[in-house]
């Protein structure tokens, strides 16, 4: 038979405990879409291989936003995407305030239009001290 000292089993237990509980700075938010989030830019080619995408995110939520990830499209006349680039801004947006951006994209040549996108963010919960990302 086995057997194991009271003292082994209640750090046994504690210890499971204690991987079972999520802390409270841990919680996140998941908001349905980023609808708050605002986009306005400006592309200007710097060259013959490098197009430069100026912009503003503005965040209308009354939550601060970080982690924001861009996505730049260069599009063709059909409107099939011909280039892209990847952008993030640097700081997190506070609630109701706004941040700059800057994406540098290597043109294939036959681009029309550009499009910019918000590819992922976190609100961040300042209570909680969490965030949660969008999907």
């Amino acid at each position: 038979m086995n057997s194991h000292s009271p003292r082994a089993v209640g750090l046994l237990a504690l210890l499971l405990l204690s991987l079972s509980v999520t802390p409270l700075a841990a919680q996140w938010l998941s908001p349905q879409s980023d609808k708050d989030l605002r986009l306005t830019w400006n592309s200007e080619r710097t060259g013959p291989s490098r197009v430069l995408i100026l912009g503003d995110v503005q965040n209308l939520s009354r939550l601060p936003a970080s982690r924001v990830v861009l996505k730049a499209e260069g599009l063709d006349e059909a409107g099939k995407v011909v280039s892209r680039a990847r952008g993030y801004v640097s700081r997190e947006i506070p609630a109701q305030g706004s941040s700059n951006f800057e994406i540098r994209l290597a043109p294939s040549g036959s681009e029309r239009q550009y499009r910019v996108t918000v590819e992922s963010f976190e609100f961040v919960d300042p209570v909680r001290g969490g965030g949660g990302q969008s999907p």
